[in-house]
């Protein structure tokens, strides 16, 4: 008995002794010239209001032991560079806090100035961007409400960005259609990285295949693009997956109602410097889609998984390489209903399975030519797979007969070879050059019903492969330290209509004082169509020979122009002004008629003959208001105007399907320590906009289909009302314990709100109703990081 309590006695004094020490952690990184990537050995490093600082080795690395967990803004400073703040560094006792930190020459003429810090988490990190971009990092990603670790989410939290729906991740930016977007990994093109990608709508999803938790900091542009991004309209997502920590393993555990997610990095040698990063993701939303009314009578079941990885080798001698690649699976079905009694709509009677699967993999190499230069060179190869097939119990009198209404199995993929030489020929004069050459292959595939003869036939037909090759030039030149200027061409040629183009691209931005900066920028874009439309199959009536009348499409292009006005007041406190004009021309649209690509969203069974005679028009203004998170609140306010018009095959102006009105964005939240080692968090998120428009129904059509069929010879004329809101809520409770960190989080979608989907036919009553998504979406999840 006296062991016991001599053992218990010992054992609560450990355990005492462990909650009385405050957890630390590690920061640790590398200091390198932004363009050159050149090492910067000498570095200041500091914790601001901390009494903590270090230098970079001769390697440019270094190292912060034994920091108390907390949030910290970490200052970064050499000689002859612009120094730079990054604020909001969330240090947990999980994991090691590694940066990558860039830093851009000065280009002060005057000895002995000494320029101040400033933050400037705004600032995209690509150096030749110099309007309508901004970066993110992953951090926010997970603290923004409703961003569900989701870049696609996040990024509807900026100003001329509009959600298409509260269930999806598809965004319009600037009045444009989802599909104007680019999505970019590791410096090269890929397909939409979305799960379930268009079953609803073309360029989103549900959510984006790989979690937020991989990305390294990353950009975002709505606009006037450097000249690196080629085949875009809308926006450029301009994604890069972080290293795993070269010193030490670490793992991470998640399990909500939603699914599990597991990651585990670490060196292969430790002090060699190569590491490994791994991320593996399942979801069923069986708990969550019986509780929505929305979906409950379809009974259809979405399960997604999906896997990313990253190796990094670095060489002494042969510079580094990185092997890298995501990849995900999902499936959407319903099974409908056998009993007449339960065909209350459409969905209830119809037979459905939807998957989509997609995989992009490459090893990318850096290698520095010499102290002025540096080569960046990737290889990589994507696929995704559609493949969507709908059966009907169409007549009464045989139930459980189904008959097809469309089957559509689509492969496309892409072999690309990506190489960049960046280059500072002084610290005025900057290049950066490459060349992006892409193979495409494809095999599409598609059959249908036509509901007015009854016969079901192919539509769709292609098989082969089409090369897009792309070269671009850009510099940029600092004529004082507070005005720069940016020029570039992106060039690009079009194998399957062997169309070449040359878009040029021009920005400037002057730095009036540290407060108060004013930019302009100019670029031509252009963008091909989705593979399907161009092989669109039709049948000679004279010699029944079939035939692709879309082959010789040009790409759609488009003039944007942006003038920026930032304005700072304090270091954590931004407002921004960009008012913006975008003019497309060669607009694929239906030949005297008012069908245009511009309004696309989705269309499973796409047979449309196109000619190049459309324009349109997207003019708006974006505003932000951002106080950056200090003293343990944060907002965000972002807000846009914008008209989006268009011109159809009949040279007849008109409101185009996007052309919401206005956005407005409240973001905000709020940080408490608790017991001076755990963090609380509280964030909302409530947006309010103009939704999209639709055409009236068909009437006619839609009785004999039984379902919606709206009148495409009619104008965009009709939306339930002027206003939509999506709210979200984020709750989450850090614990740090030695060792280990335990996140416990609630996140839920659409708390109050009540966004139109549509339209809907009722079949016993044989009236349209209308529908609406009102149903919150709760995720509750558990996560530890050791």
């Amino acid at each position: 008995m006296k062991r016991l309590v001599v053992f218990t006695l010992l054992a609560f004094s450990i355990f005492t002794n462990c909650f009385a020490q405050k957890p630390t952690q590690t920061i640790r990184g590398v200091i390198y010239d932004a363009v050159t990537k050149e090492t910067l050995p000498g570095a200041n490093i500091i914790l601001i209001n901390e009494n903590i600082g270090v230098t970079s080795d001769l390697d440019g690395k270094f190292l912060l032991e034994k920091v108390e967990v907390g949030r910290y803004n970490l200052q970064v400073s050499f000689m002859g560079y612009e120094p730079l703040i990054i604020p909001e560094l969330l240090v947990g006792s999980g994991r090691e806090v590694v940066l990558d930190v860039a830093l851009e020459q000065s280009v002060s003429e005057l000895e002995g100035v000494v320029v101040k810090a400033t933050i400037r988490k705004d600032k995209p990190i690509n150096s030749m961007a110099t309007v309508s971009a901004r970066t993110f990092s992953v951090e926010e990603a997970r603290r923004y409400a409703g961003a569900l670790d989701d870049p696609g989410r996040m990024a509807g939290n900026f100003a001329g960005v509009t959600p298409v729906a509260a269930h999806q991740n598809a965004i319009v930016v600037r009045g444009n259609a989802p599909k104007g977007l680019l999505w970019r990994l590791e410096g090269v093109d890929i397909p939409v990285p979305s799960h379930f990608s268009g079953s609803n709508i073309a360029g989103g999803g549900g959510l984006t295949i790989f979690s937020s938790q991989l990305l390294a900091n990353s950009d975002f542009y709505t606009g006037a693009f450097p000249a690196e991004f080629g085949n875009a309209s809308a926006g450029v997502f301009e994604m890069r997956l972080r290293n795993g920590n070269s010193q030490r393993y670490e793992y991470a555990f998640q399990v909500g109602i939603q699914g599990i997610e597991a990651a585990a990095e670490g060196p292969f040698k430790k002090n060699h410097g190569s590491s490994f990063l791994i991320n593996y993701r399942y979801s069923t939303m069986a708990l969550i889609f019986p509780l929505l009314p929305e979906v409950k009578g379809a009974n259809e079941l979405p399960i997604y998984q999906d896997l990313s990885f990253k190796i990094h080798l670095p060489t002494a001698k042969a510079g580094q390489f990185s092997i890298w690649g995501v990849g995900g699976l999902s499936e959407s079905s319903m099974k409908g209903y056998n009993e007449v009694d339960e065909w209350i709509y459409p969905e209830n009677r119809v037979k459905m399975k939807f998957n989509y699967s997609m995989g992009v993999a490459g090893i990318t190499h850096t290698q520095g030519i010499n102290s002025k230069a540096h080569l960046r060179t990737t290889i990589a190869l994507n696929s995704g797979q559609h493949k969507y097939k709908e059966e009907a119990r169409l007549f009464e009198d045989t139930p459980s007969v189904l008959h097809p209404l469309f089957y559509v199995e689509s492969t496309e993929g892409m072999a690309t070879l990506n190489s960049t030489v960046s280059t500072a020929s002084s610290s005025r004069l900057s290049f950066k050059t490459g060349i992006d050459v892409n193979l495409h292959y494809y095999s599409l595939n598609g059959d249908s019903r036509d509901f007015q003869t009854g016969d079901y036939g192919n539509f769709l037909s292609g098989d082969g492969t089409g090369a897009v090759v792309k070269a671009f030039a850009q510099a940029k030149y600092s004529v004082t330290q507070n005005f720069y200027c940016n020029a570039g061409a992106n060039v690009s040629w079009f194998e399957l209509n062997n169309e070449l183009r040359v878009e040029p691209r021009l920005s400037a931005s002057w730095q009036a004082n540290p407060q108060n900066r004013l930019s302009v920028g100019y670029g031509n874009h252009s963008q091909i169509e989705p593979l399907f439309v161009y092989f669109v199959s039709k049948t000679n009536a004279q010699t029944g020979e079939s035939y692709f009348p879309n082959m010789n499409l040009k790409r759609m292009g488009a003039h944007h122009f942006v003038l920026g006005y930032d304005f700072s007041p304090t270091q954590h406190l931004r407002i921004k002004v960009e008012p913006y004009y975008q003019y497309l021309y060669n607009v694929p649209v239906v030949d005297g008629e008012i069908y245009s690509m511009i309004n696309f969203m989705s269309d499973w069974t796409f047979d449309k003959v196109l000619v190049n005679k459309g324009t349109g028009e997207n003019i708006g203004i974006d505003l932000t208001l951002e106080r950056f998170l200090k003293d343990g609140y944060y907002y965000l306010i972002t807000s846009s105007l914008y008209k989006s018009q268009y011109t159809d095959g009949d040279g007849v102006k008109s409101k185009s399907r996007y052309s919401g009105g206005y956005v407005i964005n409240l973001v905000g939240g709020k940080e408490w320590t608790i017991k001076k080692r755990n963090l609380l968090g509280i964030n909302a998120k409530v947006a309010f906009f103009g939704p999209y428009w639709h055409q009236p129904v068909d009437i006619d059509e839609t009785k004999l289909r039984g379902d919606i069929v709206y009148n495409e010879q009619m104008p965009f004329t009709y939306r339930h009302s002027n206003l939509e809101t999506i709210s979200d809520l984020t709750l989450t409770y850090r614990i740090n314990h030695l060792g280990a960190s335990s996140v416990f989080a609630l996140q839920v979608k659409n708390i109050i709100g009540r966004q139109y989907l549509g339209k809907k036919y009722n079949l016993q009553t044989q009236e349209v109703e209308d529908d609406f998504f009102t149903s919150p979406v709760p995720f509750i999840s558990y996560k530890i990081e050791f």
